[in-house]
């Protein structure tokens, strides 16, 4: 049975996400390379964690692929409380890095619950949806607003840590999940708008903290604070401007051998792919995590039933508002934000929690028909 299964894989998913993960180790090598210089094995370790996390992950995600998603979905309520019970725990014992507690230490690991929090939200919506299909009109105002408190949790969590592009994250996820299951558009729009209402409640507040207050500011005028919150914004822009058609070269960007752009291993390491790779090899890595989206949202559309769409359209949409928002900071099109680019980042638990979403779209694919015996 567990061959079977196996071949009805799709293996089209599978390569990308192989080769995206590889690229992205080779890229963690090159970002990491400066560390060389002051400790001869900082950049070998970071290297070393990404490749283990890897191998973890895709040993997850073969597990994953095995597993009737069925069955994750009634597990939903464990996975939501496992994952608030890891998020509260974070916030009373985490390890702070940069003023944000978002990581429990364990030994020289470092987790962070909010990664994995993604995956619980997505899994806790499509059992939601899936027993209300059976009894209730999805398009309904109810089903809108008890979806949408799913995710509520979860997100005034992290919002504490403090982390908005998570709880970000998790909405865009809860939309476009349930406008894909029939959610009518006005209610859609209605959310947008008081989350847009919040946000400048809380500008004025001063809810945000200072630094994100900047950020936004530097989005707008970035031609200020060159030296202090724009500082980020202007290295990227002159890394990725300087990698021409073509690149500088594997291991030979003067932005990233110099350390002069900042957090390049982890958010900004698209700058660095364009420092290296140039316009080239930009548009192939793009070319790439667009397959990735295509796929999810193509196997999405083969579900037989509403909690594998709902998984399915929910990992994608994951992968876009990551992807976006990532590629959109590194070029100055959106604020600077904390949110990895899928499988090219460096970090163990966005890789982890990666391979388990590709796993969970691997299973819905391979079940969208009865198997015949």
């Amino acid at each position: 049975m567990l061959k079977r299964l196996f071949v009805r894989a799709d293996f089209i998913l599978l390569v990308v996400v192989i080769v995206l993960s590889c690229f992205g180790a080779v890229m963690v090598a090159s970002a990491t390379k400066h560390l060389t210089t002051g400790s001869a094995s900082g950049a070998s370790t970071k290297l070393i964690v990404q490749l283990v996390s890897l191998g973890l992950g895709l040993g997850l995600t073969f597990l994953l692929m095995s597993i009737d998603y069925s069955k994750l979905l009634h597990m939903a309520p464990l996975i939501m409380g496992v994952c608030l019970l890891l998020v509260l725990v974070t916030l009373v014992l985490g390890h702070a890095i940069r003023g944000s507690a978002r990581w429990i230490s364990l030994g020289p690991i470092h987790l962070q619950p909010s990664e994995f929090a993604k995956i619980a939200v997505i899994v806790a919506l499509a059992f939601y949806l899936s027993l209300r299909a059976e009894d209730m009109d999805l398009s309904s105002l109810r089903v809108f607003l008890q979806a949408l408190a799913l995710a509520l949790g979860p997100a005034c969590l992290i919002l504490l840590q403090p982390d908005l592009g998570t709880p970000l994250v998790l909405f865009f996820v809860s939309l476009t999940v349930l406008f894909a299951l029939g959610t009518r558009p006005i209610f859609v729009g209605g959310a947008v708008l008081a989350a847009a209402l919040l946000l400048t409640v809380a500008w004025h507040a001063n809810i945000l903290k200072p630094y994100q207050k900047d950020r936004i500011l530097v989005f707008l005028n970035p031609g200020a604070d060159p030296q202090g919150a724009g500082y980020n914004l202007n290295q990227s822009l002159i890394a990725v401007g300087s990698g021409h058609l073509i690149g500088k070269g594997l291991f030979q960007g003067t932005q990233s051998n110099l350390a002069f752009l900042p957090e390049q291993e982890t958010d900004f390491i698209f700058a660095v792919v364009g420092e290296e790779m140039g316009f080239l090899g930009s548009v192939a890595l793009l070319s790439l995590l667009g397959i990735l989206v295509w796929r999810c949202f193509a196997i999405a559309a083969e579900s037989k039933d509403a909690g594998g769409r709902a998984l399915a359209v929910g990992v994608g949409a994951m992968f876009v508002i990551q992807i976006t928002v990532n590629v959109g900071m590194v070029l100055g099109m959106m604020p600077v934000k904390g949110l990895p680019l899928p499988f090219l980042s460096y970090g163990g638990s966005a890789m982890l929690a990666n391979c388990v979403a590709v796993g969970i779209v691997e299973s819905v694919y391979m079940r969208r028909h009865k198997i015949a015996f």
